[in-house]
């Protein structure tokens, strides 16, 4: 459903609650050698950003949306990952915080 305050977008799903917004405006947040990098990789970016209360709502909501999609995923704590990878990840380290541990961390 539409949010008339932010223009993003809201949804509910899984019991969790979430914020999208689907403008793409997200990327002026990016270094200009971040976005060089996304580009190198992928081609023009096309960005959205997600809210979420929580890690399980994080990984609720990722496991949902990732399958099949080729594309990035920015843990926003300094990773970039293939989505395919980042959904690898999120099985084999069910309990992994990317804010807390990057994926070269992990075991």
């Amino acid at each position: 459903m539409p949010d008339p305050v932010t223009g993003g977008e809201k949804l509910h799903q899984h019991g969790y609650a979430y914020y999208l917004d689907l403008s793409g405006g997200i990327l002026a947040d990016y270094e200009p050698e971040e976005l060089v990098e996304v580009r190198s990789r992928i081609g023009e970016p096309y960005a959205v950003y997600v809210s979420c209360q929580s890690m399980d709502a994080a990984r609720a909501f990722l496991r949902d949306v990732l399958p099949g999609v080729d594309g990035l995923l920015d843990t926003n704590h300094h990773e970039i990952l293939p989505a395919h990878e980042f959904l690898m990840l999120l099985d084999r380290y069910p309990g992994w915080d990317w804010r807390r541990q990057p994926s070269t961390d992990l075991p």
